[in-house]
């Protein structure tokens, strides 16, 4: 990807559904859009996607398991495979008792750097 190439994404609101109707500040570009491409895709449950069943992360599975370095690397692999991420930069995780995890995370994009927390919970 060059340097300059604009990543411009439809927004999603509050209870991550697409945004219409509000013109230009409907979609996200750049480190905004990247930003959220990344979240899109650590809520990715593996065999959601009716296009892609191998697309997403096995979150059932893997946070029932007791050994939680296979989660770390899906994560990690998730947000270097997203479009326009160059590199972690940070990377920290934790699991509650309730099965509630949480990666923060810095990253280098194709524009500038990027840090955000994203938490996946089984429990609603």
């Amino acid at each position: 990807m060059a340097l300059n190439s604009s990543i411009i994404v439809r927004s999603l609101d509050i209870n991550k559904d697409w945004v219409f109707g509000s013109g230009l500040s409907a979609y996200a570009q750049n480190n905004n859009a990247i930003a959220q491409n990344i979240g899109t895709r650590l809520n990715s449950v593996l065999g959601n996607c009716w296009v892609d069943l191998a697309a997403g992360i096995d979150w059932f599975n893997l946070l029932g398991s007791k050994n939680i370095i296979p989660l770390n690397l899906a994560i990690s692999t998730t947000i270097l495979n997203t479009t326009g991420v160059i590199s972690i930069q940070q990377l920290s995780f934790s699991l509650t008792a309730q099965r509630q995890y949480t990666a923060t995370y810095k990253v280098q994009t194709t524009f500038s750097s990027v840090s955000n927390s994203f938490t996946f919970t089984t429990n609603p």
